[in-house]
This record gives C-alpha cells, sequence and structure tokens, in this order.
C-alpha cells in the first residue's frame, strides 16, 4: 500500500514563475511554510504522513489525532531515506521543490521527473483558463462568460483596457493575489510601468473583463490514474486585492446548496469542467485541484449586448430557452446569475480544499464556521483572543481552535471559527 507524504510549501507559485531549479523563497513564504506545516493534515488520507521537522508540529499532530481521528503523523526531512513504498503530495511541484526532497533523500520515484514538472509548470499557466473556457464553449454550446485574452505588448494591453475599462491583467503565474492588477481608472502611468514590467518577466499577460460579482466559489478535484473526481465545494471572500480572506465552512452538502441556491445549473457545468479536467490533466497529475469560480449578476450593468448577445442581456427563465441557456443564467427575482466557470485553475491543494473537508472531519453535526489565515506583525504583538473550543463527540461544536502549532515563534496560524 502506497502511503502519501504530504508537505506545505506555499512558495511553489512563486518559484513557478521563475521556472529555476535554485529558487529563494522571500522570508514571508518560508515563515508560512513553517507555520502552517501541518495544515495538509485535514485534507490527507488516514495512514498519510506530514513533513515537518518541529518537535511541537509533531506534539500537535497527535493531540488532533486523539481528537479527530485524522491517523496522520509527522515525520522529519531526514527521515525520508528510510521510507518506503510512497508517494510526496507537496502543495503544488516545481523544480526547487524536487531538488530539495531529492536532497533530503526522497526516493526518484516518489517525485515526478524534470520533463514532468515542466509540463506541470506549462499547465499552471493562465492561458489554460483560455482553453478550458473555448473547450467547456463547446460542449455545452454556450459562452458563459467574456473569456481572459492573452496579450504580449504593453500597446495591446492599453488598448484593451480603454476599450474594457474595468478589468483584470493578470501575469501567468502568481499566487494569492500577487501579479493581479485589477485597472478602476482607465490607462494610467501607474498601470503602464506595471504591465512592462510584468511583460519583461513573464513574456506575457492575461486580461479579462471585469464582473458584477455575487460569490467567490470553487470546485475542488482529486485526479488519480488518469481521472478526475469531485471532492467537494468552497465558498469563501477575497480582499480588494483579490487575496484569500476567508472560507465558509460547512458539510459539503451545505456548501453547495449556498451555490446552487444563486446558480441551479452547476451539476451541468461541473460535469462538463470534469471531462475537460480529464482531457487536459488527469494524464499528467496526481493530487488534489481546485478551480476557482465566480458568480456574477449577468444583467446590461456590466457589459453590452454585444458580449452575449441581444436577448440574453435580459431576465429570462430556463424555459424561454430550453436546457443549454439555463447553464448560463439561473433566473431569481433579484436578477440574472452568470457564472464564470475558470478564473484560475490550481494544481495543488488550496484553502478551498481545507475548508470542503473541515466541516466533515472537525465541525459538530448542524454547525458552521468560518476558515482564515491570520497573521501578527512581529511575535511580540498578542494574537486575538478566540472564543473557547467546546467539543461535542469529538467535534468542535462552538468557540474556535487554532489548527495548527501555536508556537511562540508563529507569524502565521489557521483558524476555524463556529458561527454563533
Amino acid at each position: 500500500m502506497t502511503t502519501h507524504v504530504y508537505i506545505f510549501n506555499p512558495q511553489n507559485d512563486l518559484a513557478l514563475a521563475t521556472g529555476g531549479i535554485n529558487y529563494v523563497a522571500p522570508p514571508f513564504a518560508v515563515r508560512m511554510a513553517a507555520d502552517l506545516a501541518v495544515l495538509p493534515a485535514f485534507i490527507a488520507e488516514p495512514g498519510s504522513l506530514v513533513i515537518t521537522d518541529s518537535d511541537l508540529d509533531a506534539e500537535w499532530l497527535e493531540q488532533l489525532n486523539s481528537t479527530f481521528g485524522l491517523d496522520v503523523h509527522a515525520v522529519k526531512t531526514r527521515e525520508l531515506r528510510r521510507l518506503s513504498n510512497y508517494r510526496i503530495m507537496p502543495w503544488g511541484w516545481c523544480l526547487d521543490m524536487r531538488r530539495r526532497l531529492l536532497k533530503w533523500g526522497a526516493s526518484q520515484d516518489s517525485v515526478p521527473t524534470k520533463d514532468e514538472i515542466y509540463h506541470l509548470r506549462g499547465l499552471s499557466h493562465r492561458r489554460v483558463t483560455t482553453l478550458i473556457h473555448m473547450r467547456l464553449l463547446e460542449l455545452l454550446g454556450q459562452e458563459l462568460c467574456p473569456m481572459p485574452v492573452e496579450l504580449a505588448t504593453s500597446e495591446e494591453v492599453m488598448d484593451y483596457v480603454k476599450e474594457h475599462g474595468d478589468c483584470y491583467i493578470k501575469t501567468p503565474w502568481s499566487s494569492s493575489g500577487r501579479g493581479i492588477y485589477h485597472t478602476t481608472g482607465g490607462v494610467t502611468p501607474e498601470l503602464e510601468q506595471w504591465c512592462r514590467g510584468a511583460l519583461k518577466r513573464q513574456g506575457s499577460v492575461m486580461c479579462e473583463q471585469a464582473l458584477d460579482k455575487v460569490m467567490d466559489l470553487a470546485v475542488e478535484f482529486n485526479c488519480c490514474e488518469g481521472k478526475a473526481q469531485v471532492r467537494g465545494y468552497s465558498v469563501f471572500e477575497t480582499d480588494s486585492h483579490s487575496q484569500y480572506s476567508h472560507g465558509e465552512v460547512a458539510t459539503g452538502e451545505a456548501l453547495k446548496g449556498l451555490i446552487t441556491e444563486r446558480y441551479r445549473c452547476l451539476d451541468r457545468v461541473v460535469d462538463a469542467l470534469t471531462q475537460v479536467i480529464d482531457e487536459m490533466v488527469s494524464a499528467h497529475y496526481n493530487g488534489w485541484l481546485g478551480v476557482d469560480m465566480l458568480l456574477f449578476n449577468a444583467q446590461c450593468t456590466m457589459h453590452n449586448a454585444q458580449s452575449f448577445g441581444d436577448a440574453q442581456c435580459t431576465m429570462h427563465n430556463a424555459q424561454s430557452f430550453g436546457d443549454a441557456q439555463c447553464v448560463m443564467y439561473n433566473a431569481q427575482s433579484s436578477g440574472v446569475i452568470g457564472i464564470n466557470p475558470c478564473v484560475e485553475m490550481n494544481l495543488r491543494p488550496t484553502m478551498g480544499a481545507v475548508t470542503s473537508v473541515l466541516g466533515e472531519r472537525v465541525l459538530a453535526k448542524g454547525a458552521t464556521g468560518t476558515f482564515a489565515i491570520e497573521q501578527r506583525a512581529s511575535t511580540s504583538e498578542p494574537w486575538r483572543p478566540l472564543p473557547a473550543a467546546v467539543l461535542k463527540d469529538c467535534r468542535l461544536a462552538s468557540g474556535a481552535l487554532c489548527l495548527t502549532t501555536s508556537s511562540p515563534s508563529a507569524m502565521y496560524r489557521a483558524v476555524l471559527e463556529v458561527n454563533p
């Protein structure tokens, strides 16, 4: 039986942008990797291992095991060479992660080859979102939202901004809102400078029209043996910089219900998306995979009629058009809701993967909660006080729980707080 060995390496997305083997991560990424090292335990299969050299982490994992029955244990980097029949499951692959694992003694057959990682890097490029949109158009017979476009010169980008006004300019590889420029004021010197730098570093940028967002969501998949399976759903909030703020925690059924209340044809979109992932990704990747989406107000407040066709910019119910149009719109008393089926694809676990399982593994039956990564400015700054955790039948029923180790040197922590 193959043992899965997880490692939390949030610097992966940053390393992908450089493409190099010897990547020097910024201090915040190194600190986050250490402070949140046990986070993969919540998505890991029973019997898995989590790489950490911290004895505090090892002790905390054993407490989590005894409380919530996770059956996930710590392994130090120096112990990798003594393991057999295992597969490394990082928070995303990059050449630097491969180099470090081999240096620690991981076996060659537990990590991808360099060529395989080069291919995964290509699949992580944001241009893949356009390919996904195009394939979904073929499968569903309808464009669900304006497609992102890839541009390679500053002049092209400025023309796009002049035409569309409110839009997002994104570097091909970036993480947690970094590498994203929201153009609210048209063409500015700051935008031109940012764009020139992005093009110089990464060769192109992706441009997307802004949508009147109603909800951020994601579908969490797991790829194994050439097939993708839906593992859950996540509903989350982002801040003004498009960075992850917090996620909703509930059962998978409840999270899906939050989405389908507003967009009832989710299943049809997800079925088509699963087929696309099988065609494009599953043969080359094993592990968690997240596809970020969003629901948006599809009335003519953000787009002119040419965006989708004149008839589609007014409110209609599914019966007016037949099943195909149900895929795009869900008529509600408050408006018409559309879906962007692929804002980005992450070939790694995400915070959404964590929230998609916490409702099943940690929360008490019927409870809902909020998950967030908290940060403090220095070790001398106190953390915000958390309400006392109350357990019922080995599940968190009220209060809050710090999911990661409460080390005095920690600058980051993961918190699950039950809603009142």
